[in-house]
């Protein structure tokens, strides 16, 4: 179910950023936290929404082995040139790649929520299906309180590296769903944006629950305060821009 959006917005924002498989500070913690997170050896681990594979590269070391998914050819690419060799970048869409292999770890970082509901809700049972008996998944779910906040922000991810490039956060109140726009500043009429579903912990603790999984943790991420425009890494619950959910199967 590759979203109509989805492959041209990351491409375009791939390429704007210009990263190209460096490893950042970000990635670094990134790793660190989800291990203390999973709570235990990795074991062989899936990573949906690879990206380039630089979170994969951090973890490798830590686990058995890693396979990758990323939709962008381009990424794909990239992170082959770059793999560990117990590494293996798949190419393809989360809902029509076969995987027969099952998993103790399966992360998917800053992305959930692509189309609708039932989409979310078939993700959820092919996370499942993925999971071995004692396997856990990690992923990161937007809350729509801090998106809320958000609507109508404008900004430059990268003012120091690429002031030329602006997003614009939205809300959409009739699909609780936050909206990120990106433009070029020289082409405003050229734009690309992404729409992600946002959920409470009680919706997406119903939406588990009905794709066979329980939700064993909640990890709040950081928080955007828009009138100091100011960001901090510690946030509440209910105020972060997104939280993590460790899920196993029923």
């Amino acid at each position: 179910m590759a979203s109509n959006w989805a492959e041209k917005f990351y491409e375009m924002q791939y390429r704007s950023l210009k990263q190209e498989g460096e490893l950042t500070v970000y990635e670094m913690d990134l790793a660190k936290s989800l291990k203390e997170q999973v709570g235990r050896p990795l074991g062989n681990v899936l990573e949906l929404g690879a990206w380039d594979g630089r979170l994969a590269r951090i973890l490798a070391d830590d686990a058995d082995t890693i396979t990758t998914v990323e939709l962008i050819p381009e990424m794909v690419e990239v992170a082959k040139a770059h793999s560990a060799p117990n590494i293996t970048p798949l190419c393809g869409d989360f809902y029509d790649i076969k995987i027969d292999s099952t998993f103790d770890t399966i992360l998917y970082m800053d992305g959930f929520g692509v189309g609708e509901d039932e989409d979310q809700r078939t993700l959820l049972e092919r996370i499942g299906s993925w999971l071995n008996d004692n396997g856990t998944a990690l992923i990161d779910i937007y809350n729509p309180t801090h998106w809320i906040k958000a609507d109508g922000q404008s900004m430059c991810p990268n003012p120091v590296d690429h002031p030329e490039v602006i997003r614009r956060y939205d809300y959409d109140y009739d699909n609780n769903r936050m909206i990120d726009t990106w433009w070029h500043a020289d082409e405003p009429e050229n734009t690309l944006s992404q729409y992600l579903k946002c959920y409470t912990t009680e919706q997406i603790y119903t939406l588990c629950q009905a794709a066979g999984l329980d939700v064993i943790g909640y990890f709040p991420n950081g928080a955007m305060d828009y009138n100091a425009w100011q960001y901090s890494d510690n946030a509440s619950l209910e105020e972060c821009l997104s939280y993590r959910i460790k899920v196993r199967r029923h």
